[in-house]
């Protein structure tokens, strides 16, 4: 459990590192928007799980949050 447990922090850390990086001169919207274009494309099925896992933790930062919101809803809109 404990590596499951570091992993999932390290991808958390990952997305608010990311969301960090691309902000620098876009909309809060833009930022979100390639943030989740990114997950979308490198990410496995299984790290975007546990992406979606950690919204309302407290964890990740508002554009990391709002990027797995968003991501979240498209994957129950193709499941659905």
């Amino acid at each position: 459990m404990d590596g499951e447990l570091h992993r999932n922090e390290r991808l958390y850390a990952m997305a608010n590192q990311i969301a960090d990086n691309l902000e620098h001169g876009r909309t809060e919207q833009e930022t979100v928007d390639e943030v989740a274009s990114h997950v979308r494309r490198f990410w496995s099925r299984d790290m975007k799980q546990s992406l979606f896992a950690a919204q309302g933790s407290g964890l990740l930062n508002p554009i990391a949050e709002k990027a797995a919101e968003m991501l979240a809803e498209e994957y129950k809109l193709k499941a659905g």
